[in-house]
């Protein structure tokens, strides 16, 4: 990624960002894999393809909690539908009718491009930042990866680490991920200084950490970047810059309202500029005009009312001036605890503070999706404020420290951990560097000495433990974690509260902000039900192993890793529990919900008969609502041989797929000690006669009439 001179880079678009990066991004590469490999659709706009339009459409329907307003592209289905003709071509994506007559729309095809088209390549071109695409929004080869996680192959360190398949796909593009100057020479790496900082500083507040990583880009001096690193502290990232003061402003009185607003701007509300105005005017007044209590009270009071506007306007993000809130200023203290701001050069000294914290807002503006799409690496912990290394014990010796630093920045020509001379080589295409599949080891070039001498590092963190012993040692412990964590922060009661939510989608704001801003409602809701089952299973089962859920490093959910298997699967000793939870509306769970549940629960319980494990499968399929045909299907199911989806010569039968709605879960969990026995309980009430159900009586039915048919005839 090219970012020019004094430029914030960003991870994510601005038109697009939302809070659920990682989840928004797997969902736009779902879609963009269906337009090209389901519709065979160009990545082009109209009137070449309906790819663009068709992505934005599915992206829309696809997450209508997110995409509330969407006023361009309902204009744009209001006046398609004022043309049959076109409406038909559209519904039926027959585009060489388009081609055909596009001369005759000229207005139409161009609305198109206006909030609809542009907006879809906006939305993709962040899967083009992390690699995940390139530039034609062809789908690279670690963007096939991260659609099929199970066909991730982790090499020895990777396997030391208790993260799953996406945390792995993230901390290898992050790694990997370089920002280079115009000229494609000269490179940042992000993700590489901010594991740096973490080694050198174990822990920095979030403020300082996203500044160090967000602030410099590939212009900066990294020349004594240590010292830098060890001794940063909040807003020294603007410490050095310096601002080019405009000549208008270089006087002694007081600039016009139309001047004022000229060089005080504020894209996203004219208000603000209003609130700048005022503000600059008492200031002036008082600081040039006249010293007095009124002039004094003036100032304060209207500072008080807009404190939070004009701290992030004038103040770097803190506080403008020095007292405390609620207190009134006189002369004396006044004066002495802000002289800057007395000086006689008002205008110049408020233009810098303008511009400075603009530049610090803006650069916290965009470290808010950087800091998300960091957690996905699952190596490092974002908690109350601070940010630290996860498994600092294991990444201190896999990432060295001094190596690390030299990954930093530098001249991709001179760099001698890569054989790329040029940005195009490094990052240009979908088989480029950057978007081919590589392993930790292999980004970090390490020999196979090298690999075994980090593992014996880390042995030694782990007296009279064999190295193939530690990654079964570090999960038990990233287990315990996870149990002491949902003691703390999901008790029993809370988790009854939250569940009880989802009945009503008015509450999606309240339950991200209970869990998680990170991740989507449906996420969230499967996150929540498998803490619901660990109380009522009597906190016994391994909910962390069971989960088909991405987590952050501090055990957050981001999104649901796919992968063809159910939400939630469940090993014991004697049984296997699969859950499948949807906050599907009841009259739409039979079309979006029955394929996909009895699949996973047909293969499941084949892949189970097949090891000969001894295992008992159940399903259970959790719902706030349910349909009344989708009940008695699963029920009806369990009377007939079904096929593996997986396996084709393989059959199973008394497929048991249990409905539990939200209500009666938040019940189950004060009934641990039925847990066995329930579900004993359900696999009773799913027995059937065992008739001998002839799995050709279709065939042979059809053979029979036709074969009958043909003896008439004779």
């Amino acid at each position: 990624m090219k970012i020019k001179e004094g430029q914030i880079f960003n991870l994510m678009d601005t038109n697009g960002r939302r809070n659920d990066v990682i989840h928004a991004l797997q969902g736009y590469l779902t879609i963009l894999d269906d337009i090209q490999n389901n519709k065979k659709m160009r990545w082009a706009s109209m009137p070449d393809s309906f790819a663009q339009y068709e992505f934005y459409r599915q992206a829309v329907e696809g997450s209508p909690e997110v995409f509330v307003k969407h006023d361009p592209y309902d204009k744009l289905i209001e006046e398609i539908k004022r043309i049959p003709e076109f409406d038909q071509a559209v519904e039926t994506m027959d585009l060489g009718w388009v081609q055909r007559n596009y001369m005759s729309y000229p207005e139409l095809i161009h609305q198109f491009d206006l909030g609809v088209e542009d907006r879809a390549r906006h939305y993709t071109n962040n899967l083009v930042k992390l690699g995940f695409a390139d530039e034609c929004r062809d789908i690279s080869p670690v963007g096939k990866l991260l659609l099929d996680p199970r066909r991730i192959r982790k090499d020895g360190l990777e396997r030391l680490l208790p993260v799953d398949g996406v945390n792995i796909v993230y901390l290898r593009q992050l790694l990997k991920l370089r920002l280079f100057d115009t000229d494609g020479e000269r490179f940042y790496s992000p993700f590489n200084l901010a594991i740096f900082a973490l080694l050198k500083r174990t822990r920095l507040s979030e403020n300082e950490f996203l500044e160090l990583v967000q602030g410099l880009n590939p212009y900066s001096d990294f020349a004594d970047i240590e010292n830098y690193v060890v001794n940063y502290k909040e807003g020294d990232i603007v410490s050095d810059i310096q601002i080019d003061i405009p000549e208008e402003l270089k006087t002694q009185e007081k600039i016009s309202e139309k001047m004022f607003r000229k060089f005080y701007k504020n894209r996203k509300s004219k208000m603000a500029v209003d609130v700048y105005w005022e503000f600059y005017s008492r200031l002036w007044s008082y600081v040039h005009e006249e010293k007095n209590v009124q002039k004094l009270e003036e100032v304060w009071i209207f500072y008080e009312d807009n404190r939070a506007m004009l701290n992030k306007a004038f103040g770097r993000g803190q506080n403008l001036f020095s007292l405390k809130e609620g207190d009134r200023p006189t002369f004396t203290l006044f004066d002495e605890q802000n002289p800057e701001i007395l000086t006689l050069h008002t205008n110049e000294y408020l233009f810098v503070q303008f511009s400075l914290s603009k530049i610090l807002d803006q650069i916290r503006e965009y470290s808010d999706t950087t800091k998300r799409i960091f957690k996905a690496s699952g190596i490092i912990s974002f908690h109350h404020g601070y940010v630290e290394l996860a498994y600092r014990e294991l990444c201190s010796h896999i990432f060295d420290a001094e190596f690390i630093r030299s990954r930093i920045a530098g001249n991709l020509s001179e760099d001698t951990h890569s054989c790329y001379s040029n940005c195009s080589e490094y990052e240009g295409g979908a088989y480029s560097y950057y978007c081919e599949v590589v392993s930790l080891a292999e980004i970090l070039k390490y020999t196979d000495k090298e690999i075994v001498q980090i593992e014996d590092h880390i042995r030694e963190e782990f007296p009279d433990t064999s190295r193939e012993e530690i990654p079964s040692i570090l999960a038990d412990k990233r287990k315990k974690e996870f149990e002491r964590f949902l003691e703390k922060s999901y008790p029993a009661e809370k988790v009854k509260e939250i569940l009880r939510l989802f009945a009503d989608r008015s509450h999606d704001r309240q339950i991200k902000e209970m869990v998680s801003q990170d991740a989507s409602v449906p996420t969230i809701y499967e996150y929540i039900v498998g803490i619901a089952w660990y109380y009522f299973s009597g906190k016994r089962i391994d909910l962390l192993e069971s989960y088909n859920l991405t987590l952050s490093a501090d055990f957050e959910p981001l999104v649901h890793a796919g992968g063809g298997k159910g939400d939630i699967v469940i090993y014991e000793k004697d049984k296997v529990v699969m859950l499948e939870a949807t906050l599907m509306k009841a009259n739409s769970q039979k079309r979006g919900e029955w394929e996909p549940v009895l699949r996973h629960s047909i293969n499941l319980k084949v892949e189970e008969e097949t090891s000969k494990s001894g295992r008992v499968v159940t399903s259970f399929f959790i719902a706030d609502r349910f349909d009344f045909n989708t009940i008695n299907i699963w029920k009806a199911v369990a009377a007939v041989p079904l096929q593996s989806t997986v396996e084709k010569d393989k059959f199973t039968d008394n497929v048991v797929i249990m409905p539990v709605c939200s209500e009666e879960l938040c019940s189950l969990m004060d009934q641990h000690r039925e847990y066995d026995a329930m579900i004993a309980r359900v696999h009773q009430l799913f027995e059937v006669d065992k008739i001998s159900f002839d799995i050709n009586w279709r065939d042979k039915f059809i053979k029979k009439v036709i074969d009958d048919r043909a003896g008439e005839l004779c």
